[in-house]
């Protein structure tokens, strides 16, 4: 009877510690591990404003990291895509060309940006790379062969309020600022990103989602005539 009674206060701190661990409020506050485990590709619609122009966005992510964007502001547009291994880019009416390395390096983790990050924050057994927290808010996560990224929880709704990564000498901050719910799951609704000089800053209001939309292979890869070094991605505004 007091063995019992003795193991009754531990078997309450391990739930108290396991509701308090932060991806697991962060899982449970977007919809719950089982629903995200169940998204095999997201398909993102958006309206972007930046530095007085508008366009817009296309984005297709699977949850085993591969990806494909399509932008336009004004009279700018690109193309990147990432197979997984490889990725290229197209700028307007340019060639295409394969990725350099520090562009791959960018895109291994920008594969697993804003939303797509609880693809590898919540099954890290699937993806190479390590996830740690710091403290009850802040999580930090870096793929294998990619950049550092570091997520920081609202403590009101265990949802992301930020989440910061470097490119190059910058630093690039995305400001959660509103949120929808697709099929039970949370996404961002409309988010801010800043280089540091808020009249670059970038403003994205997602218009449309679709979870698990019919994808081919061709979508994350380029048919390129011509490759090379080319331009750098960090170009666009959206990074």
């Amino acid at each position: 009877m007091h063995k019992t009674l003795f193991m009754i206060p531990f078997l309450f701190a391990s739930v108290a510690l396991a509701v308090d661990n932060p991806i697991d409020r962060w899982a449970n506050a977007v919809g719950g591990r089982n629903k995200i485990a169940a998204i095999k590709a997201i398909y993102r619609e958006a309206a972007i404003e930046y530095g007085g122009y508008e366009g817009t966005l296309k984005v297709w992510h699977t949850a085993d990291g591969k990806y494909r964007k399509e932008e336009q502001v004004a009279s700018y547009s690109l193309v990147e895509t990432f197979d997984g291994v490889n990725g290229f880019v197209k700028q307007g009416g340019g060639p295409p060309h394969q990725m350099t390395r520090a562009e791959l390096e960018l895109a291994t983790s920008k594969r697993f940006s804003n939303s797509n990050a609880m693809l590898f924050a919540f099954f890290p057994e699937r993806r190479r790379g390590s996830v740690a927290t710091e403290g009850e808010n802040l999580i930090v996560l870096k793929p294998e062969g990619g950049v550092e990224w570091r997520v920081t929880l609202d403590p009101q709704t265990s949802l992301p309020k930020t989440m910061v990564h470097k490119e190059g000498e910058q630093t690039i901050t995305v400001t959660f600022d509103s949120y929808e719910t697709v099929e039970g799951i949370k996404f961002e609704k409309e988010i801010h990103r800043s280089a540091g000089d808020p009249s670059r800053g970038a403003v994205i209001r997602f218009t449309k989602t679709v979870i698990n939309p019919p994808v081919d292979a061709s979508l994350f890869s380029i048919r390129a005539e011509e490759t090379g070094a080319g331009v750098s991605v960090t170009n666009s505004p959206l990074g």
